[in-house]
């Protein structure tokens, strides 16, 4: 590592020289005789600190910088060359040691708010970060200054190191930097009631004078301080658990030092009491830390499944990518990332970004040497802007585009990994389904210009044969011996013919309907008469079929502004489905006027329709029989029900399955009224 000279560096340096003094000074008033170091080492964990959240460029810097202010510091107090070399080593190689382990495990931002990180501190950071400092301090404690045993004054140093980066490396941690993000007032109100309260309780516990021999209240009065830290860990998270400890501690040690509460009036010497109740505070923190940290872990496990759940609402939403693939993007962020893009690639082959949020140069940077091409598999990324993790979008095997998630600098985890493949994998499935929906709506598109197409091609020869037969009719009927077998032979004809016409128009009204083409031309029409003339004109087709038809009218005549054409091929439909499911049982047909609406009623005895397909048989193709039982291309219910809409009416089906079924046809009997849905529970039922 080379030295950096940068401002910002230099900057840094003299603020932890500036820092690291300050503590010192403080943590001399815990120098009891006969050991040389501190009870407790409060720059410990501040020189931590500052490695921990400095980039590795400025770490040369910050190193001279403790080395030099160590050394100063020892040789303006009188001691030998030789120790305060030793000594500045050994805090040199402290700092060092434990914020390269930090790094490399458990890495990443390190703000306690993953158990991983306060097990990293707690093992890493204090019990193997330290041994440097604790075998030179001693080594050169016992070498200049002769004063005790090497190894008690190694103990000594070394718990003193421990206790100095549990106590005083959450605080600065979790407080630096202080975030973008400014709390409500509720919530900062919130911490100066814990954090008075924590006081208070500390003074209460530490300061007050216990009975004389009262040995339960001395053991177990220390423990009250537990549950308002504890409260300011799950309220606040780690920076209300590090604050909440250390106003805890302040009081505890400081009282302790004066020999007053639990700690303070053991039959022990000064440096025991301290020492006693920094292992004590060093628990309580932990403690909290750890809940803190378990409730951070619990809280972005909801909020990711939260994300999740909200990703696949929105892509499910809307088969328009352009419009939910940026609403992904916004749902990631802050949420579960710093920054979200996406890109895909156009059937050019062009690979182009449709999609970001909180994406910056910097995080574009940061995937230079990665992407481009689109990624095979899962790749991750870290630099000095940031880390991230890019994930390729795959349709039907292939890689169509990328999903990149980044995070602020060494934030990146397993659980951040698994949670950008997941949306991945949910934007993979839109586009599919997206694409699969574009396929089906060409294939639709062909298939409704070729039936159209082909509908008009036909209609052509279906007239030219209609007039030949009908031409050819006329003739056997005014010869004189007419074969009754060929007239008969042709009545067939003619009337296939006549339902091959219905079924090409039908299929002509669909593209019609779907087109927004029809226009209404409308007449005053005679309902009872056009019933009537209906009635007679299928009766011939009521008597093939084994049913009998028969007409129900109430009141008078029956007169609407109507398109005629349009309600005769609705009421034809009607007739014609009646005789067809209903064949050998009576046909039913009842006509009336209900206020202002004409209602036509066609029932029919057959088999009727199930529960879950009366709905379905409006829709264009659908049929609620197998078309090898019968015929018919599905269509002329959904042209009635649009028939009747376009006039302002309704129609509606009541059915008992095995027991026929009733049709109900509602139209306005007044220029320009639009009919209301009549009430269900009036409608008749099968077999009325």
């Amino acid at each position: 590592m080379s030295l950096t000279l940068g401002r910002a560096g230099w900057e840094r340096a003299v603020l932890l020289a500036v820092s690291f003094e300050a503590l010192k000074v403080i943590s001399a008033h815990f120098v009891f005789p006969p050991f040389s170091g501190a009870i407790l080492w409060l720059p410990a964990g501040m020189t931590l600190a500052f490695l921990l959240r400095s980039p590795r460029s400025m770490w040369p810097t910050l190193l001279f910088a403790v080395f030099a202010v160590e050394v100063c510091s020892e040789l303006a107090m009188g001691r030998p060359w030789g120790l305060a070399m030793t000594w500045a080593a050994g805090n040199t190689l402290r700092t060092w040691l434990g914020a390269a382990l930090m790094r490399r495990w458990p890495g990443g931002d390190v703000r306690f708010r993953r158990v991983q990180d306060v097990t990293g501190l707690l093992f890493l950071g204090a019990a193997i970060g330290v041994l440097p400092s604790a075998t030179l301090g001693a080594l050169g404690a016992t070498k200049w200054l002769g004063l005790v045993a090497f190894w008690r004054e190694w103990l000594v140093w070394w718990l003193s190191d421990a206790l100095g980066t549990v106590l005083v490396a959450p605080l600065v941690l979790t407080w630096w930097p202080s975030g973008k993000r400014t709390s409500p007032p509720r919530r900062r109100l919130e911490s100066y009631v814990l954090l008075s309260l924590v006081f208070g309780m500390g003074v209460l516990v530490f300061h007050r004078e216990t009975p004389s021999g009262s040995a339960a209240v001395s053991t177990t009065l220390p423990y009250a301080a537990f549950p308002l830290v504890i409260a300011a860990a799950l309220r606040l998270g780690a920076r209300g658990a590090a604050s909440a400890s250390a106003v805890m501690s302040a009081v505890a040690v400081e009282c302790t030092r004066l020999g007053r509460g639990p700690f303070g009036e053991l039959t022990v010497s000064v440096s025991e009491r301290v020492l006693s109740v920094q292992v004590f505070l060093a628990v309580l923190s932990l403690s909290a830390l750890t809940v803190a940290a378990v409730v951070s872990e619990r809280r972005r496990a909801e909020t990711a499944q939260r994300v999740l759940a909200t990703v696949g609402a929105v892509l499910a939403e809307s088969a328009d990518w352009r419009g939910t693939l940026p609403r992904v993007t916004r749902l990631l962020v802050p949420e579960v990332a710093a920054g979200a893009a996406i890109w895909l690639r156009d059937g050019g082959g062009v690979v182009e970004r449709v999609a970001a949020e909180g994406w910056t140069p910097a995080r574009e940077a940061g995937l230079r040497g990665w992407f481009p091409p689109l990624p095979s598999e899962t790749q991750s990324w870290e630099g000095a802007e940031g880390s991230g993790v890019l994930v390729p979008l795959r349709v039907r095997g292939m890689e169509v585009g990328a999903l990149a998630m980044a995070q602020e600098r060494g934030a990146r985890t397993r659980k951040e990994q698994v949670l950008a493949e997941d949306v991945a994998r949910r934007c993979s499935m839109a586009l599919e389904n997206a694409r699969l929906l574009e396929e089906a709506r060409a294939a639709i598109a062909v298939r409704e210009d070729f039936i159209s197409v082909a509908a008009h091609e036909l209609r052509t020869p279906l007239a030219t044969l209609a007039l030949r037969v009908q031409g050819l009719m006329g003739l056997l009927v005014r010869r004189a011996g007419v074969d009754r077998f060929v007239l008969e032979r042709l009545e067939a004809i003619a009337r296939q013919g006549r339902r091959l016409t219905r079924l090409v128009d039908n299929v002509l009204d669909v593209s019609l309907f779907k087109t927004g083409g029809l226009e209404l031309e409308r007449e005053w029409v005679d309902l009872t008469g056009l019933v009537e003339e209906l009635m007679t004109r299928y009766s011939a087709e009521a008597i093939r079929s084994g049913s009998t038809l028969r007409l129900t009218t109430s009141g008078g005549q029956v007169r609407g502004w109507l398109d005629r054409v349009r309600v005769e091929q609705a009421l034809s439909n009607l007739l014609a489905n009646a005789l067809k499911f209903g064949a050998g049982a009576e046909v039913d047909v009842a006509l009336s006027q209900v206020g202002r609406r004409a209602r036509v009623v066609v029932t029919d005895r057959g088999i009727g329709i199930p529960a879950e397909a009366r709905e379905r048989i409006f829709v264009p193709f659908e049929r609620a029989v197998s078309s090898h039982e019968y015929g018919g291309l599905g269509l002329g219910l959904y042209l009635t029900r649009r028939i009747a809409e376009a006039h302002g009416g309704s129609i509606q089906v009541t059915s008992t399955e095995g027991a026929g079924a009733s049709f109900v046809l509602e139209l306005p009997v007044e220029p320009g009224r639009v009919l209301q849905g009549a009430d269900s529970d009036s409608l008749p039922r099968a077999g009325a």
